[in-house]
């Protein structure tokens, strides 16, 4: 680095870097590191840049793991970043352009070490990396550091020696920490401070991944044990939770697209010419930069890699928001207190009882944002799948959130992305496809939206390549793709999660159904008719095994007799589902539903099957009453009727018929309920998400490891 590096493959050479991996130890003050800092680089963009990146480095940073517990240079380094973060805070311009640029090269610095020990050692030596304090023979005491609130450890300059014990009670991890999100809070983001800002919080999610790389240092994932998790949720910094999620929510609302980095010129590149990288981010136009909004990605595959590419602090900034919501979600989190009691900026600020750790109630005042453009933004990124879990954490535990979707227009602009991703549930992972079934579940308790679906017609929907349907209902589209969603499970993944909670949503809807296309009316009951058959088969199949029992191979026999009736149990249960989804149709909306009758006319036959399911009278006296007239009408008429002609003779019986005819059941309506401990599925799943979705790459053989055991 430094002005000598003009690509990756300089690293190994650099001689700065040479020296600061080596057994010399650097104070704070010494000239050296505004040489070092003096580069312009070029973030890896992908597991393959960062691989280059990490060979071309990992012959110097094993000379580091092996010296810095005796030169403290990390530690000085740390020192070095607070001090230029303190002055850019006490700045009374924070938007100084090479203050930021000092500070975001010492904190890239930073956190390519910091994520070196992550993945090599655990964290107690990491801890010890940060707090190793140098002291050497005749050095000028170093200037003081820190910010106001965090004083530093006192440095002696009386001996050749380097102490891993600090003087004051803070630790570099919880001076580092405080600047971090110092910064965070305190400085605007504009295009000078932007990649500052993204390099903040991709640190503070290095120093949490600890918890990702537990288990390969043979460390249990317990963040009572952790000095940063301590840091973070159990310290003072705690209090600044609700500025924070603020900041990061805002983050996310605006989708500020992203500058030009420094040294843009190249891929993988450094740049030699700082000056020219300044200029071209002072004078590019914010206008004409290419966004998500401004101009959306035609395919649902592309959004991810829009979403880290031109909008990656919003990406980042979603991801550390489910780390700090999904950690410790059994005890007083005031990240997630804060997340999930927030305000709109409309409303007037309250305050939320908060027990600390002495057991007296404080009072935390829950962060104002703008929930329409927070909106805007989750419907716009719907389609990723840690902008999904959000999702669901804002829609399950924000009644703030949900009130907002309840009473806001064009709901279309966020379920239609959730319906896309259950479509493409061969091409989603199974943990996608179930947070989005259960987005839509939460969505369906709503009396109100599940009225409004039906009034929202959509025209030639693009992913939709089944059938072409010029025009259908957003309603009638929920119902066709969560059923092509259940067909999917019962054939292939054979979930009881999924299908129960598929057929929870058409449950939940059932009673509103208004209009439905013909062809969602048909597959509804294709899927009762190709359900009953399989049951019919499995049924024949068992008794191939009762033959087979006792002749040759009992064991095998009994074993897969007891698989079938296992399956045979599920189909019951989902069959008696779908009986009581159409029986609540008809019971409650039979006048706007014709297509629904003609399709129930269509298979009489079929339900004759089911008539020991007492739901399934309901169902037979339609079918008889409906049957009766047509066959009037076809008598009156010598001939058979056209399509126009049966639905016309159903129009006119349904304007005769009264519900009061059927018996009288529940009205169905089915709520989610999260399941106990439920950081035990969250937490590994977030960490997950964060190697997947963000903009932090663990190419080494630890981090494959490491994302491997997440969701073993």
């Amino acid at each position: 680095m430094g002005i000598a590096v003009t690509k990756y493959s300089d690293i190994s050479n650099n001689e700065l870097l040479a020296k600061f991996c080596s057994n010399d130890v650097i104070c704070p003050n010494d000239p050296f590191w505004n040489q070092l800092l003096a580069f312009n680089i070029q973030i890896p963009n992908d597991a393959d840049e960062q691989l280059i990146f990490d060979t071309c480095s990992d012959a110097l940073l094993q000379k580091f793991l092996q010296n810095n517990q005796q030169t403290g240079n990390l530690g000085s380094l740390v020192q070095v970043f607070i001090t230029r973060a303190t002055e850019l805070l006490a700045a009374p311009n924070s938007d100084n352009v090479m203050l930021a640029w000092q500070c975001y090269n010492a904190l890239y610095v930073i956190r390519a070490v910091t994520k070196y020990l992550v993945e090599m050692v655990p964290e107690y030596e990491l801890c010890i990396h940060l707090d190793v304090q140098a002291r050497t023979m005749n050095s000028p005491a170093p200037q003081d550091v820190s910010p106001p609130s965090s004083p530093i450890q006192e440095v002696s300059v009386t001996d050749n020696q380097v102490s891993s014990k600090p003087m004051s009670g803070e630790s570099r991890v919880e001076m580092l920490v405080d600047a971090l999100i110092g910064l965070i809070i305190d400085v605007p983001i504009t295009d000078n401070t932007y990649y500052l800002h993204l390099e903040c919080i991709n640190t503070l999610l290095v120093l949490m991944s600890v918890y990702m790389f537990a288990g390969v240092h043979g460390q249990t994932r317990l963040v009572e044990t952790s000095l940063i998790f301590r840091t973070l949720f159990q310290g003072r910094y705690g209090m600044h939770a609700p500025l924070l999620v603020k900041t990061l929510l805002s983050n996310l609302s605006s989708m500020m697209p992203a500058p030009p980095q420094f040294g843009a010129q190249g891929p993988g590149s450094m740049l030699i010419n700082i000056a020219s990288s300044l200029w071209s981010m002072l004078t590019f136009n914010a206008t004409t930069r290419q966004t998500i909004y401004t101009n959306p990605p035609l395919h649902r595959h592309e959004l991810l890699e829009r979403l880290k590419k031109e909008h990656p602090v919003a990406n980042q900034s979603c991801l550390l928001l489910l780390a700090l919501a999904n950690h410790c979600i059994s005890e007083d989190n005031l990240y997630r207190t804060a997340l999930l009691h927030c305000d709109d900026t409309s409303e007037n600020s309250s305050t939320t009882p908060h027990r600390d750790t002495n057991g007296s109630v404080t009072q935390v005042t829950p962060p104002r944002i703008d929930l329409a453009a927070l909106h805007k933004a989750l419907c716009a990124t719907a389609g990723c799948e840690h902008s999904t879990l959000l999702l669901y954490l804002m829609l399950h535990s924000c009644k703030a959130y949900k009130s907002h979707v309840s009473n806001v227009a064009n709901v279309e602009h966020l379920i239609v992305p959730i319906l896309q991703v259950l479509y493409n549930a061969p091409d989603s992972n199974s943990h996608h496809i179930y947070m989005s079934l259960i987005v839509l579940l939460i969505l369906t308790e709503d009396d109100v939206l599940i009225k409004n679906v039906h009034l929202i017609m959509l025209k030639n929907i693009p992913w939709y390549t089944e059938r072409s349907i010029s025009e259908i209902s957003l309603g009638g589209l929920m119902v066709l793709v969560v059923v092509r969603a259940l067909q999917y499970n019962m054939a292939r993944v054979r979930d009881k999660y999924l299908h129960t909670n598929c057929l929870a949503a058409i449950a939940n809807m059932s009673c509103e159904f208004r209009n439905l296309h013909p062809y969602v009316a048909q597959r509804l009951i294709s899927l009762f008719e190709t359900l009953t058959k399989r049951r019919s088969r499995l049924f024949i199949e068992i008794e191939g095994t009762d033959d087979l029992n006792g002749i040759q191979l009992p064991h095998q026999a009994e074993e897969k007799a007891e698989e079938i009736m296992e399956h045979i149990e599920v189909l019951d249960e989902v069959l008696r589902m779908l009986l009581e989804i159409i029986n609540s149709c008809l019971t409650h909306q039979l006048v706007n539903n014709l297509n629904l009758v003609y399709a129930l006319l269509h298979k009489r036959q079929l339900f004759q099957q089911h008539a020991h399911h007492h739901i399934a009278q309901n169902i037979e006296m339609v079918i008889g009453y409906f049957s009766t007239r047509l066959q009037r009408v076809q008598e009156g008429a010598g001939g058979d009727l056209g399509v126009t002609e049966v639905l016309q003779c159903i129009k006119k019986g349904a304007e005769q018929w009264s519900s009061d005819r059927l018996k009288k059941f529940p009205d169905l309506k089915f709520r989610y309920v999260e399941e106990e401990r439920p950081e035990e599925f969250f937490t590994p799943y977030v960490w997950a998400l964060i190697s997947a979705c963000g903009n932090i790459y663990w190419a080494s053989e630890c981090g494959a490891r490491a994302a491997g055991d997440l969701l073993a």
